[in-house]
């Protein structure tokens, strides 16, 4: 008896010592590396996974299950040493935000604590209380939920029409959603919002579903908006790369805002030239915003536009006009556009999605796109939504009155 007792409590012991945490990422926009791991110490040491061919190794977004909820967990996090394309490194402050995101639920995320830096690596201390716990670079917005968004917004507003925009390269659908004025309406302004032409940069989507919250809700402006203007909206464009978790910017041959091009080899790229052109060609289209984020070091919000001396006097007085309307709508928003100064070709510019729009529009047609700062405290759910929602009401704003400048 004592043989069986003392034998039942070395496997016991076995069990528990076996019992440690595990770490994966297979399931939509998942992808990291486990360096190592320490069960005692409840640390856990991540890298972001290169993905050759699918552009920068930024993104990383892991479940951690086997937790001491009443443990803080140690988490790691190492810059990628491995080139991404060709010899080319990615820099460590890319992977590395000041503050990562956790979830106990994989639905509603909060920021860890200021994070440590030493050297390429940051060390986050997370004490979530829970046995599993998803850890990732900013809080993530895959497939599921852009589909999950347009299919609530549909049925707040049974107007408006669901669509897929393409099929991917691989085979994924991209959803999409129109609603708004209709083609009988007396005057009829054409919107066009997108997000994710990079895919690491989860934080656009999430402004874009603040837009679209509040563009189909009862707030009168949002109303007045959609009296007047056709609104269509696309929360992921590089879908494959947001199902895979790859970072899709520089990815080869070309990332998405570099392939604006006749012969694109996005199919979804296509269809939004396909569907932009007609909407001018018919006197439909007047504002095309890209929403992205910019580098680790930018702390506000802010517009990449044209120069305005290149541009008709209509354009310059509605860019003037706008950036004056944001400026005021969106909490620290930088107060002048931005130019991408290190694109260094014509050829390379006129790849841009926010060029392409403006060189095959109208004259009077508004094209920028606006980058929201993610390494600061406001890089959260909440924060990016809070922006989507006051960029709606500058649009609502700007349409009071007519871009084209007529009577």
């Amino acid at each position: 008896m004592i043989r069986t007792l003392a034998l039942f409590g070395i496997l016991v012991v076995a069990t528990i010592a076996n019992a440690g945490m595990t770490v994966s990422s297979d399931y939509p926009g998942g992808s990291v590396v486990l360096v190592e791991k320490d069960d005692n110490a409840q640390s856990v040491h991540l890298q972001p996974k290169v993905q050759p061919g699918r552009g920068w190794p930024c993104w990383w977004y892991a479940r951690i299950e086997g937790l001491d909820p009443e443990k803080t967990m140690m988490l790691t996090v190492s810059a990628a040493t491995d080139p991404f394309r060709e010899s080319r490194v990615l820099d460590a402050s890319w992977a590395l935000p000041d503050q990562a995101a956790f979830s106990t639920d994989n639905v509603h995320w909060q920021p860890t604590q200021r994070g440590r830096r030493e050297g390429k690596s940051a060390v986050y201390e997370i004490s979530a209380e829970a046995e599993t716990v998803w850890v990732a670079w900013g809080p993530p917005f895959v497939p599921s939920d852009a589909e999950r968004l347009l299919r609530e917004a549909h049925q707040q507003l049974s107007e408006s029409e669901l669509f897929t925009l393409a099929t991917t390269r691989e085979g994924r659908a991209v959803p999409a959603i129109r609603f708004g004025a209709t083609d009988g309406d007396d005057q009829t302004y054409g919107i066009w919002i997108q997000a994710r032409q990079h895919a690491w940069e989860s934080g656009g989507s999430w402004v874009g579903q603040g837009f679209l919250l509040w563009a189909i809700s009862d707030d009168p402006a949002a109303v007045r908006l959609r009296k007047t203007a056709a609104i269509t909206f696309v929360p992921i464009m590089d879908v494959d790369n947001v199902a895979v978790g790859a970072g899709g910017k520089d990815a080869i041959p070309r990332d998405h805002n570099r392939d604006w091009v006749e012969d694109s080899r996005y199919p979804e790229i296509t269809a939004a030239q396909k569907q932009i052109l007609a909407l001018a060609s018919e006197d439909q289209f007047d504002l095309f915003i890209d929403l992205h984020n910019p580098g680790p070091g930018d702390r506000q919000p802010f517009f990449f536009g044209p120069k305005l001396d290149q541009l008709s006097s209509r354009q310059q007085q509605n860019y003037a006009r706008w950036i004056a309307m944001a400026h005021s709508s969106i909490d620290d928003l930088v107060s002048d556009y931005r130019f991408t100064d290190y694109i260094k070709t014509e050829e390379e510019l006129n790849r841009v999605s926010s060029n392409w729009v403006r060189q095959h529009t109208g004259a009077h047609v508004l094209s920028c796109t606006l980058e929201t700062a993610w390494n600061r405290p406001q890089g959260t759910q909440e924060g990016y939504q809070l922006v989507g929602r006051q960029l709606g009401e500058a649009i609502a704003r700007y349409f009071q009155e007519n871009p084209r400048g007529e009577e």
